[in-house]
């Protein structure tokens, strides 16, 4: 072996660590979204007056509408996890997610203005933004973000 193809190697074995630790990074980003999901869409669903009392100041009128958005939020949370176990053969899915929020800061920012009180939905929308920026970092520093084939294993 010559020196040149020695020393690729030994950059490649001290590269692997970090790309563990980028992946690492990114399913933790990807649970904690996805947990954000799961836990909103659940206190919608089961405590909805409570909800709507506490952030909006008014009673709820329609509950099947009110309700059915939690368990869509629950069953989104849901779709966040799949990726966590394997994604480096997953990644597209984290793409989804990263679309999902940007799809959600453009409609509640939008959209803030046909409630009462706006505040609470401005702040989800800046939620929003916040977890998708950190999914976008977190996805290119992995080097996965839209890539389009299987990364290579390193």
């Amino acid at each position: 072996m010559n020196q040149d193809h020695i020393g690729t190697l030994a950059a490649v074995e001290e590269s692997a660590p970090d790309v563990d630790k980028r992946i690492k990074r990114l399913g933790v980003c990807v649970f904690l979204v996805g947990l954000h999901s799961l836990t909103l869409g659940s206190f919608i669903f089961f405590f909805t007056d409570a909800f709507y009392k506490f952030f909006f100041g008014v009673e709820v009128d329609n509950l099947f509408l009110i309700k059915q958005a939690g368990l869509f939020l629950f069953c989104l949370g849901l779709f966040y996890m799949v990726p966590i176990r394997d994604l480096v053969n997953k990644h597209r899915i984290v793409d989804l997610i990263i679309v999902t929020k940007v799809l959600a800061v453009l409609f509640l920012v939008t959209n803030a203005w046909l409630v009462a009180k706006p505040g609470p939905i401005l702040l989800a929308a800046l939620g929003d933004g916040i977890m998708g920026t950190m999914l976008i970092f977190c996805s290119l520093t992995a080097g996965l973000f839209l890539k389009k084939e299987r990364p290579s294993q390193v």
